[in-house]
């Protein structure tokens, strides 16, 4: 194989393998009102899963983690701590968690998919669900590049997609 058909398969691998990172759009269920969202602070970001849903702990505060790390980055003012504000809470409800898997993603396009699905709601400090958003995100690529995708670069995509929620948008 010629070194410019090399090239061209690895450049081509690179670019598909970002869509596991990419943001998919929120759907909003009970959206923020403009001025909420021009106000918004954040006092906490938890997660929790239904039952049936596997996943650890661990999974819970990477994936918060990487939500923190997303809305710091694009929304600083909204984890911040002003005084007199009424801050919110962020909840992640994971309704589904597959891991997928690598091999059959390997063999065929649209085997083995890595899935993330969750409700995201924001509460206030008496619990009252204020707003509530369904977030999910997937992969199924085939060939090298699904074989070689983890379901961590799925949760950074999936992280990005729910720090959109609160992005604030200037």
């Amino acid at each position: 194989m010629k070194p410019v058909h090399l090239i061209s398969a690895a450049m081509l691998a690179a670019m598909l393998g970002g869509c596991a990172g990419s943001v998919s759009e929120p759907v909003a269920v009970a959206p923020l009102s403009a001025d909420q969202k021009a106000s918004l602070h954040l006092s906490d970001i938890t997660a929790d899963a239904a039952d049936g849903v596997q996943m650890s702990e661990g999974d819970f505060g990477i994936i918060c983690q990487k939500v923190r790390s997303y809305i710091e980055t694009g929304s600083p003012g909204v984890l911040a701590d002003p005084a007199g504000s009424q801050p919110l809470k962020m909840n992640i409800h994971f309704t589904q968690f597959d891991r997928g898997n690598a091999f059959a993603r390997f063999m065929l396009i649209g085997l083995g998919q890595i899935r993330i699905d969750a409700t995201v709601q924001l509460e206030d400090s008496s619990g009252k669900v204020v707003a509530s958003y369904d977030v999910s995100k997937d992969f199924a690529l085939g060939g090298v590049v699904g074989g070689t995708t983890t379901v961590e670069d799925v949760e950074d995509g999936f992280a990005k997609s729910v720090a959109a929620v609160v992005a604030q948008k200037s």
